[in-house]
């Protein structure tokens, strides 16, 4: 393979997100120090070498941002040690206003991401390796998040999430193309279909924007009709899928090992 037909691609911790097989990212979401670090032992037993902390379910008794930053600052070096040094960690503050748990203000919000990102020491590797910032807050915040990210070497995740439609196959490609042109190192779509229609659209898209070879992208149809898109992720040309060890994240996860399986199963 030549040099000029080597993908682009997103490195984190040895892991290239566009290479071959997808990754399986799976999601925990304990609401307490302690079943953050239970979940993260189940998720490290499997085959999945990201593992997103979903931080808008961690402690959900505690309202007030700068309270909750400094909880989820205190807790994150244990997580990082339970991880180790090769599986990369996904931080994932999901609003409310995209399905999340937690309602926070976009200024808040950004506090929060940037302090998770600026958590790396001179000279040091960042816990954090990829961070997810909605596409679809305030301009200004995505631009901010995205700049201190790559500033410190952390790969951006910029999500789109819609729970109650599938948007045209023409409106998802432009999503994805514009969260790359915002800089996101990988534009994520999640859509919810009301037909096997509108999960076509969604691989189908998926498909035309892995052909422009700008780099990954992960493109998610959710619920049961949407079960095909995670498990032939690499078929339609999504660099990773989310997978389950026990509480979902999203309708339609699967549990990690079959993933995994499925994945070998259904290599093109």
């Amino acid at each position: 393979m030549t040099t000029e037909s080597m993908p682009i691609t997103a490195t984190v911790r040895g892991i290239e997100l566009g290479r071959a097989r997808p990754e399986i990212i799976v999601p925990i979401m304990g609401d307490d120090q302690e079943a953050v670090l239970a979940q993260a032992s189940a998720a490290a037993a499997t085959s999945a070498r990201i593992i997103e902390w979903r931080i808008d379910h961690f402690r959900p008794d505690v309202e007030d941002p700068e309270a909750h930053r400094e909880l989820v600052l205190a807790s994150l070096p244990a997580l990082r040690a339970q991880l180790g040094p090769d599986r990369a960690l996904l931080a994932t503050v999901r609003t409310s206003a995209e399905g999340g748990a937690r309602q926070i203000r976009d200024s808040d919000l950004a506090v929060l991401l940037e302090a998770l990102i600026a958590t790396r020491r001179a000279g040091s590797q960042s816990p954090i390796d990829l961070i997810d910032i909605e596409t679809s807050r305030t301009p200004e915040i995505v631009a901010r998040v995205m700049a201190t990210a790559h500033r410190n070497g952390v790969v951006v995740v910029g999500s789109f999430h819609d729970f109650t439609s599938t948007p045209s196959e023409e409106e998802l490609v432009e999503l994805l193309r514009a969260q790359r042109r915002l800089g996101a190192d990988v534009p994520k779509v999640a859509v919810t279909p009301s037909s096997a229609r509108d999960v076509l659209a969604l691989m189908s898209a998926s498909l035309t924007v892995a052909a422009e070879g700008k780099g990954p992208h992960i493109a998610i149809s959710m619920g049961s009709l949407g079960v095909v898109s995670r498990v032939a992720a690499e078929t339609f040309g999504s660099a990773a899928t989310f997978a389950s060890v026990g509480k979902t994240s999203a309708p339609g996860q699967v549990e990690a090992t079959e993933v995994s399986r499925m994945l070998e199963l259904l290599r093109p």
